[in-house]
């Protein structure tokens, strides 16, 4: 579980996080701060670890289905810091995750972001997105509030983290993937 000391805290309007540099170059980060051995790392439940990176369902936010793959193989701030076959594996492992969502959640569309604008840690925000009256933002951006502030309901999210372990656990025996 992220400690609560090493959670950037928010810029002000027009700064990057405090000590978003230190944490870009692998100081301190707390995505680092993560202990990836652990099945809950309080934002979000692992549903696969992958070879360079594990997927979580989060916790966080207020849209149901919204996971995030974490690179795990060492500090990466950037993608253009992996070799050819980490960034294969690491895009690989985004997918199996993806395929997932989209046969549990069925959205409409999926939404792919890999920011790091507020912790510099190479990771995917996996959206699926809604039809309208049930989507926040439908046919455009997301707020980043409405994937960050908020918890969901602690059962359903237990539970989806279930039905997509046996899902991602069936596509890697399908695939020959050994974990």
């Amino acid at each position: 579980m992220m400690a609560d000391h090493a959670q950037p805290r928010p810029a002000p309007s027009g700064a990057w996080p405090e000590n978003f540099t230190g944490h870009r170059q692998g100081r301190n980060c707390p995505m680092c701060a993560n202990d990836f051995a652990a099945d809950d790392i309080g934002w979000g439940l692992l549903v696969r670890r992958g070879v360079v990176s594990n997927a979580y369902l989060w916790r966080s936010g207020q849209v149901r289905g919204y996971a995030v793959v974490i690179y795990t193989g060492r500090h990466v701030a950037e993608p253009t810091e992996l070799d050819e076959g980490e960034a294969a594996s690491f895009w690989r492992d985004v997918l199996a995750l993806a395929r997932a969502v989209e046969a549990f959640y069925e959205p409409l569309k999926m939404n792919y972001l890999l920011l790091g604008n507020q912790i510099p840690h190479a990771h995917w925000h996996c959206v699926p997105r809604r039809e309208a009256g049930t989507d926040p933002a439908p046919g455009g951006p997301l707020p980043f509030e409405v994937l960050d502030l908020g918890r969901q309901d602690e059962q359903q999210v237990q539970a989806d983290a279930r039905a997509l372990r046996q899902l991602l656990a069936d596509a890697d025996g399908r695939s020959g993937v050994r974990r």
